[in-house]
């Protein structure tokens, strides 16, 4: 049993592995090609390159899991292989125990993927985004999340961090500012319940406190007030840049960032579709490895033509990704929770493979 075993593992990842040379290669010759004909500069074509394919490998495993499984049963089955390890005792629900264990190491390999290396990449690409910002007067310098769950920048007069930005409002929530005296020593401190923008550099606090004179000899003084308006020289949209910001957290990091997020009346829908789609991408890896699996019910290489079982299971991938995107799409706009909108297709689907195997097996 051991033998047979064997046979099965090591077709599917033979099948897996060429499944990824394949795609890997048929992408990154488009890729590389156009960066030439932009006329990149050849270190920024491959450094851009690498940086991509944490992201590229995110959308090949699924397709790949899927073809591992579609390859190694037909081999199997061309071979007559699969029914000779049938006859000799070996149940169809060991391999697909085995085709679940061999696509577990698929979904861990895309759970780090995307919970770790994509941040990371995104990380490294966002310190190139803000080389490429310096010249501009508007750049925000060094935006990040930090620890504690609040955006930050800094400008020549100012620091600023805050803890989400309602676009929708074009409102910054829970706002501190620091702003820097002309010796560059820390001046005085505002903070506010939420700073609005209003027009031409106004922005509206609301709920602030201050703390001024603290660069002086004397004491600093405090004070409050319910409205104040002063001059920041954002305006919402210098704050698009900061989505990218949320990119770069790792799977855990976000989790934080979105009870964080919660504790404001902002929407926080879009970053939890963008957390559990990490793990629905995780699940969606064994999915797609199982769907080809009903093969092993017809072990005969003539009872089901190589053909149409390409042509089915890309039917089958075009009509899950058209709902799973469609799900994602109404998670995002706040129509679905977040857990249905990412994990409800793939737990859909998954229903139906299981229900195909008990069914066959029962036959």
């Amino acid at each position: 049993m051991f033998f047979l075993t064997k046979i099965i593992i090591r077709e599917w990842f033979k099948a897996l592995i060429g499944a990824l040379i394949v795609l890997f290669l048929l992408v990154s010759i488009g890729d590389i090609i156009n960066g030439f004909l932009q006329n990149y500069p050849a270190r920024r074509i491959f450094i851009e390159y690498f940086l991509k394919l944490p992201d590229l490998a995110s959308k090949m495993l699924p397709i790949s899991s899927l073809l591992a499984t579609l390859f190694s049963v037909n081999k199997l089955k061309s071979q007559n292989e699969l029914m000779a390890i049938l006859a000799a005792s070996y149940s169809s629900k060991r391999i697909y125990q085995l085709i679940i264990l061999c696509s577990l190491s698929v979904a861990a390999a895309q759970f780090l993927n995307l919970g770790y290396v994509i941040p990371a990449a995104n990380k490294i690409k966002r310190q190139e985004f803000e080389k490429s910002r310096k010249s501009e007067s508007k750049y925000l310098a060094r935006s990040t999340i930090g620890t504690s769950g609040l955006i930050w920048y800094k400008t020549d007069d100012y620091f600023v961090s805050f803890k989400a930005f309602d676009s929708k409002h074009s409102t910054l929530k829970d706002v501190t500012i620091y702003f820097i005296s002309d010796d560059n020593k820390l001046d005085s401190i505002y903070k506010s319940k939420s700073a609005k923008f209003l027009d031409d550099k106004k922005w509206e606090l609301t709920n602030i406190g201050i703390i001024q004179d603290l660069d002086s000899n004397t004491f600093p003084t405090s004070t409050s007030a319910k409205n104040l308006i002063i001059n920041l020289n954002e305006k919402p949209a210098d704050f698009g840049q900061f989505e990218s910001d949320i990119t770069t957290l790792n799977i855990f990091e976000l989790g934080n960032f979105i009870d964080r997020l919660r504790e404001t009346d902002i929407n926080s829908a879009e970053y939890e579709v963008m957390y559990y789609d990490k793990i629905s991408l995780a699940l969606i890896c064994i999915i797609f490895s199982l769907f080809p699996a009903a093969g092993v019910f017809t072990p005969n290489r003539r009872s089901a033509g190589f053909g149409k079982s390409i042509v089915i299971t890309l039917l089958f991938s075009i009509f899950f990704w058209g709902l799973h995107a469609g799900g994602l799409s109404l998670g995002n706009n706040g129509k679905l929770p977040a857990v249905l909108a990412t994990l409800g297709i793939p737990g859909i689907f998954g229903v139906y493979i299981f229900s195909i195997f008990f069914k066959n097996r029962t036959l």
